[in-house]
């Protein structure tokens, strides 16, 4: 079908079905800011985490290739 006769609307797919509305409120929800806020924190915690693990097993790795001592 040519391009100018596509009907435009909602793109198909598994997305279509959400819709985001803002609420007006006189107080936040401080119950929730702070469980996005900690659930934000641990899992930047275990990114790094992840990421000095995957930086010691390639020096460990890059030191015995090297002829040199292995860490414990």
């Amino acid at each position: 079908m040519p391009r100018k006769y596509r009907k435009k609307g909602r793109p198909i797919g598994k997305d279509r079905r959400f819709s985001i509305r803002s609420e007006l409120r006189k107080q936040p929800d401080i119950q929730k800011i702070a469980k996005a806020v900690v659930a934000l924190a641990i899992a930047q915690a275990e990114a790094e985490a992840e990421k000095q693990t995957e930086a010691a097993q390639t020096s460990k790795q890059e030191r015995a290739q090297d002829g040199g001592p292995p860490d414990a």
